[in-house]
C-alpha cells in the first residue's frame, strides 16, 4: 500500500509544478505588457549623425524633457517633449565622440521616469 502511494504522490508531483509555471508564466506576460506600455525606445543603434527617442503615449503624457547624457553622467543635449505623437530627434551627433549614451527621459518635476542606452559611432 506504502508503496501505491508513493507512485500515485509521484505521478501527481509534476501536474502539480506544470500548474505553478504556467500561472507563474501568466504573471510574468501581465507584467511584461504593463511594462511594454511605458516604454522609451532609441534607434537606430549605433546611431551616426542622428537618434530618435520613441515614447509610448502613455510616458508622453507625463514627460517633460530627453536628455542625452554621456557615461560619466554629463547632459550633452535636450530636447523638450510634445504632446502630439512624433519622436524625438537628436541631430548633429557627429560633434559627439563615439561611445555609450544613455537617454533619459524626466518629468516637470525633474525625476526620472525612463532610460535608454544607446551607441554613437562613427
Amino acid at each position: 500500500m506504502k508503496l501505491l502511494y508513493k507512485i500515485f504522490l509521484l505521478a501527481m508531483l509534476p501536474l502539480g509544478f506544470v500548474a505553478q509555471d504556467v500561472s507563474a508564466q501568466n504573471v510574468e506576460q501581465q507584467r511584461t505588457l504593463s511594462v511594454s506600455d511605458r516604454k522609451m525606445t532609441a534607434y537606430p543603434i549605433p546611431a551616426n549623425n542622428t537618434v530618435y527617442f520613441k515614447i509610448s503615449t502613455s510616458l508622453r503624457n507625463e514627460a517633460k524633457t530627453v536628455e542625452l547624457m554621456n557615461v560619466i553622467g554629463k547632459t550633452v543635449a535636450v530636447q523638450n517633449v510634445s504632446s502630439e505623437g512624433s519622436d524625438i530627434v537628436f541631430g548633429g551627433l557627429s560633434q559627439f565622440p563615439e561611445g555609450i549614451y544613455i537617454g533619459v527621459m524626466k518629468n516637470a518635476d525633474g525625476k526620472i521616469i525612463q532610460t535608454t542606452k544607446l551607441m554613437i559611432q562613427h
